[in-house]
């Protein structure tokens, strides 16, 4: 269970709040540009074309409409989660392409306040394992890879590297 403020939990669970809770993502499909996605339009960022996001970091983070489930924590599995984006920018439904089971986009989700979105409360680091869109919505599923596919040992039993071993 990650550690999260006092401030973060009680503007998660309020009712009412001016402080809100904004999911920050950012997308990288594998040789493309990563693109900065925001869940609440903190602030405008352009006038023309009308842009609205959020500023994290010195970093723009473009609004989008989305949800995202909380990363479940289930034993024997790695933890994953679905992010579902309103399309509504004309290059959205390029990132789900890009997502096939040969290549993966690193997918970071980051959770901050609304009052002061340069506070990272939790960052999750993740990959896009799979995809779907139309014409309304793109889907990703996002997991980690299982801890099992680690290679083990990381390198190999040799005498240089273990002498101890080959007396």
């Amino acid at each position: 269970m990650p550690q999260l403020s006092l401030s973060f939990r009680s503007a998660f669970n309020a009712e009412t709040t001016d402080d809100e809770p904004i999911v920050l993502v950012e997308l990288t499909p594998d040789g493309g540009d990563t693109e900065y996605l925001s869940s609440h339009p903190t602030e405008r960022l352009s006038s023309d074309p009308l842009r609205y996001g959020t500023i994290s970091n010195e970093q723009e983070y473009q609004f989008v409409l989305m949800s995202m489930a909380w990363p479940d924590d289930q034993e024997g599995n790695p933890p994953k989660t679905a992010l579902v984006f309103e399309n509504v920018t004309e290059d959205m439904a390029a990132v789900a392409r890009g997502v096939t089971p040969g290549t993966q986009a690193d997918v970071v989700m980051k959770l901050v306040l609304s009052s002061d979105p340069d506070e990272v409360e939790e960052t999750y680091a993740m990959k896009a394992t799979g995809a779907t869109y139309n014409a309304q919505q793109v889907s990703l599923e996002v997991s980690r890879e299982p801890i099992e596919m680690e290679p083990w040992p990381a390198q190999r039993m040799t005498k240089e590297r273990y002498p101890g071993q080959f007396r």
